[in-house]
């Protein structure tokens, strides 16, 4: 699976997103576009793949949000808080 299609996959499916920009500069990238999309609504990405993903994104936002604290089994929850050295 290309980057691509990871995250349009993993945005198409978020309940809360109605949209996504993309961005692509040839036909074929067009292409690959429409179709994660088109995979998206066939085949959902697996849960735990999803989880796994925003775990990363909790451990990397913007360092007044990032945090280390999370957990696998905390099941799609997180903590907001500044990391602390």
């Amino acid at each position: 699976m290309s980057s691509t299609e990871l995250a349009l996959r993993f945005v198409a499916g978020r309940s809360a997103v109605t949209t996504a920009l993309v961005a692509h500069t040839s036909l074929a990238q067009l292409d690959e576009c429409i179709q994660a999309f088109q995979k998206a609504t066939r085949e959902p990405l697996d849960e735990q793949l999803c989880w796994e993903i925003d775990r990363v994104h909790l451990q990397n936002r913007l360092p007044l949000f990032a945090n280390a604290r999370t957990e696998p089994s905390w099941r799609n929850e997180g903590e907001i808080g500044e990391r602390i050295p």
